[in-house]
């Protein structure tokens, strides 16, 4: 019985999951123009080397949230009429702190390999770090406050958070990262 009940809960979502792998595919390609003027992927080669990077970066750490604030939930340090108490915010903070300092470690390392590489026609590092802790911490602030959301429907429909916040947040993270990241190439990117 408790396949099915599991079943029942995340089948639809992986489903959607699927759906979603293939719309953040499909936003990425949007910075692969075929005008070399507009082609954000030619202006920051960097980027190849960053964008998996942040993707993983942001999956890890929206999950790790969801499973805490899960936990929190079942063990009743937070519920659905208290859920803006001090043990959210507390969670909420460190992720977002986390975040910018990954972030930041990000930039830097991808400029370093991408200067190794011979991929980097970029000046400086200033440009690639501010497009990943940009998009890093927009995101993050983003996928906060989906998680808290997706927690609170989850325990009021009655579902297991494990079978349901994990995926959601993987899927949702990825979708909403990619967006980031070309809104932030987009907004330095134009600088440059």
């Amino acid at each position: 019985m408790f396949a099915k009940e599991m079943a029942k809960q995340s089948l639809p979502l992986l489903i959607l999951c699927g759906i979603g792998a293939i719309a953040a595919g499909s936003i990425l390609s949007l910075m692969n123009s075929p005008n070399p003027e507009q082609n954000l992927l030619l202006k920051i080669p960097g980027l190849l080397i960053v964008i998996p990077a942040v993707i993983s970066m942001r999956g890890n750490i929206s999950t790790a949230l969801g499973s805490r604030l899960g936990s929190a939930y079942h063990l009743g340090i937070i519920n659905k009429d208290n859920l803006f108490n001090n043990e959210l915010k507390q969670n909420i903070l460190g992720s977002l702190i986390l975040s910018f300092i990954m972030s930041f470690l990000i930039g830097i390392l991808a400029y370093i390999i991408s200067f190794f590489m011979g991929l980097s026609s970029l000046p400086n590092p200033i440009i690639i770090i501010s497009i990943v802790v940009i998009a890093g911490v927009l995101s993050g602030i983003i996928l906060s406050f989906l998680t808290i959301g997706i927690i609170y429907l989850v325990f009021k429909r009655g579902y297991d958070p494990d079978n349901i916040t994990g995926p959601a947040l993987a899927t949702f993270g990825d979708i909403i990262t990619i967006l980031c990241i070309f809104f932030s190439t987009f907004l330095i990117g134009g600088l440059i």
